[in-house]
C-alpha cells in the first residue's frame, strides 16, 4: 500500500506540459552576401535550451545563437543556414514551479563563396 502511495504521489510530482510556438519562418538567411554563391550542404537541427524556478526563462538571443550554431556545426563545411524554422518550446513541471524554454532551429545548412556570381 505504501510502496503503491509513493509511486501514484511520485508520477503526480513528474507530470507536466510542453507547448510549442513556432518562433520564426526564415525562407532565406540573412547572412548571405550580395553577389554570391550559396551552396546547399542538407538538413541540420540545433537546439538550445534553459531552466528557472518559479518564472519562465525568456527567449534570448543567446539561446537562438546557440541553437544555430550546433545545427552548423553538424555539417563541417557550412557557414550558414538558409530555410529555417525557429521553434520555442516552453515545458512545465504542474506541481513543482519548474520552467524549460528549449530553442530549436531546423533548416539546411550551406556554403557561401562570396563575390563569385557571374552578373549580366
Amino acid at each position: 500500500m505504501k510502496k503503491s502511495l509513493s509511486l501514484i504521489m511520485l508520477s503526480l510530482l513528474a507530470t507536466g506540459c510542453t507547448q510549442t510556438y513556432v518562433a520564426k519562418l526564415a525562407p532565406q538567411s540573412h547572412f548571405d552576401y550580395p553577389n554570391s554563391n550559396v551552396y546547399p550542404l542538407g538538413y541540420v537541427q540545433g537546439q538550445a535550451s534553459k531552466t528557472s524556478f518559479f518564472v519562465p526563462p525568456d527567449k534570448s538571443s543567446s539561446l537562438e545563437y546557440e541553437a544555430i550554431t550546433k545545427a552548423i556545426e553538424q555539417s563541417p563545411s557550412a557557414d550558414m543556414l538558409i530555410n529555417t524554422l525557429h521553434f520555442m518550446d516552453i515545458t512545465q513541471v504542474l506541481v513543482l514551479p519548474i520552467y524549460t524554454v528549449t530553442y530549436r532551429v531546423e533548416g539546411t545548412a550551406a556554403r557561401m563563396k562570396a563575390g563569385t556570381q557571374v552578373l549580366k
